[in-house]
């Protein structure tokens, strides 16, 4: 493990969602970080890698204490909860949304607030119990892993190269590649190559239903609830705004 910075100004301790449980490695539950720097920004506003890799090495970077994983192999739930502290840390939680209030049909022009957003935390028992299922035609047993900003380069990677290979094939090579790095063991088996690619391109309709909805329920146990109350500046009705990383993200228009 690297040595502990201690050269910042700003920093804050906050706890991952998932308090360090869902991962085979041990993970502390408590993580401090720092503010960004204009390093940081710099590196951030650099095209020529991956999105994901490249966010998730500037919040490691501003870990004061780096984890027993990478943060790219953290569950997105811990990703982006992060992601959103260290963004309050570095320049506020005041979030400018531009929305239609419901209720007038006017135009809102209103600022947010980021720490604001509900936190789901994890409940070990449910985890455990969504992590594994049983489909409903074969009977098999499935366990699942949750989905990771590593997986999501990954499975946009392999995608296209598959587009590119096999550009007449009737195949939703997006989800293919989502089910081989998701699916964990069938019946308590590991599955690799073709004898993966087999399982999944034979299974019944319904049993592909079946981990695609888990999937999403495990992806969604822990992290950022993307709702954010805001009034209207206009009738002063209270709005339920959705949550989106735009470009106020990270340029802020208040500073």
């Amino acid at each position: 493990m690297e040595e502990k910075q201690t050269n910042y100004t700003i920093g804050e301790c906050v706890e991952l969602p998932s308090k360090g449980l869902v991962y085979d490695t041990p993970v502390k539950a408590q993580v401090e970080l720092r503010s960004m720097t204009a390093r940081d920004e710099m590196k951030r506003c650099n095209p020529s890698s991956s999105n994901f890799k490249t966010i998730a090495d500037i919040i490691e970077g501003c870990m004061i204490e780096k984890p027993a994983i990478h943060v790219y192999d953290m569950a997105l739930g811990d990703y982006e909860y992060l992601l959103v502290k260290l963004r309050v840390i570095s320049y506020g939680d005041e979030y400018s949304i531009d929305l239609t209030c419901p209720y007038c049909g006017k135009p809102i022009d209103a600022v947010a607030h980021l720490d604001d957003l509900e936190v789901k935390q994890l409940d070990e028992t449910k985890f455990r119990d969504a992590q594994s299922i049983t489909l409903p035609a074969s009977k098999k047993v499935v366990t699942l892993k949750m989905q990771t900003p590593r997986m999501l380069d990954e499975i946009d990677a392999k995608s296209k190269e598959m587009k590119r290979k096999f550009k007449t094939a009737e195949v939703d090579f997006d989800t293919l590649i989502m089910l081989e790095t998701v699916i964990d063991t069938v019946d308590g088996e590991k599955l690799a190559g073709a004898k993966m690619e087999t399982f999944i391109n034979t299974l019944p309709a319904k049993d592909l239903l079946k981990i695609l909805n888990s999937i999403d329920t495990l992806n969604s146990m822990i992290g950022i609830i993307n709702k954010l109350p805001v009034d209207c500046d206009k009738c002063g009705g209270e709005v339920e705004a959705h949550f989106r990383y735009g470009q106020e993200f990270f340029r802020p228009a208040n500073i």
